[in-house]
């Protein structure tokens, strides 16, 4: 896992009914996105902001 510097803030917690990761932008909680892995959920983030 590679680590960048960013100044996002997100919340992460896990589904555990689907097994997927849910991300939520903490500026925008509106913005929601899954993925299977973390960086797969954030990555999704990104792609709405």
């Amino acid at each position: 896992m590679k680590f960048q510097t960013t100044n996002s803030w997100f919340n992460i917690v896990l589904d555990t009914q689907r097994q997927l990761f849910v991300a939520t932008d903490k500026l925008h909680p509106e913005l929601r996105a899954e993925g299977v892995t973390i960086e797969d959920a954030v990555a999704n983030l990104k792609t709405q902001a």
